[in-house]
């Protein structure tokens, strides 16, 4: 049986992005689980299932509430009964362990959120040559390990939580270096695994299918100037 559980997310969140695409690749419709709210005017039933008012968060068939998007998508790996996201590739542990260094300080998202801007913002300027040095060694360690991973994918030839964890942030970043840092992120580098890695993931159907228009995203980006502009105004992936 198909466990019922409760995605609460925005379609434009990166974080949450990781949480539908484990769905996606389990071979499920996110849009059967997920409850799309608006973060610029956050309903209160939001505040019921987590109190800090974030997503994503999945409420679960008893009533437990994860809002955590790493341990979200492992719990859907586990909920669901239809090939894994970890063990069919690597040791678990190593992809886990992989997963929360590329989210903790320093990573490779804090270090790409720095280099386009700062944090949320975006930025015209060159960055300082310490912010790029340090995106681009988070770029060469992605590199290695895709290079060393026997597939196009971080631990081998199917994606594992790992990829679903850190493409919904190079997705965006690859955007945003081209738009406002005319980077080719990857080429800039030569780091030849990583080009390959942005464009398996690009073409598979969980990502086509979660993925909005880049031009409407690029309008948004341009106008507001910030990634998470939707958590101020009304957004989601049919009208970003």
């Amino acid at each position: 049986m198909t466990p019922s559980v409760t995605l609460y997310t925005h379609t434009l969140c990166p974080y949450a992005h990781r949480a539908s695409l484990a769905l996606a690749e389990k071979g499920l419709r996110p849009r059967e689980f997920e409850k799309h709210v608006d973060l610029s005017n956050k309903p209160s039933e939001l505040f019921r299932v987590n109190p800090r008012g974030l997503v994503p968060a999945l409420v679960m068939s008893d009533g437990e509430v994860v809002t955590e998007s790493l341990r979200i998508i492992t719990v859907i790996d586990d909920a669901f009964d239809r090939g894994s996201l970890t063990s069919a590739v690597g040791p678990r542990e190593e992809i886990l362990e992989f997963v929360e260094e590329a989210d903790a300080y320093g990573g490779f998202i804090s270090s790409g959120l720095s280099f386009i801007g700062g944090g949320w913002s975006l930025r015209r300027e060159t960055p300082r040559a310490s912010v790029r040095d340090a995106f681009e060694r988070n770029v060469a360690i992605l590199d290695a390990l895709l290079r060393s991973s026997g597939g196009d994918f971080l631990f081998g030839k199917s994606p594992s939580l790992a990829d679903l964890a850190v493409y919904p942030f190079a997705e965006r970043f690859a955007i945003a270096c081209r738009e406002f840092q005319g980077y080719e992120l990857g080429d800039a580098q030569g780091a030849q695994a990583f080009v390959v890695w942005l464009e398996a993931m690009a073409s598979r159907d969980s990502v086509k299918a979660l993925r909005p228009s880049d031009e409407k995203l690029l309008e948004a980006w341009r106008r507001t100037g910030r990634l998470d502009y939707f958590d101020y105004e009304t957004a989601d992936r049919e009208n970003p």
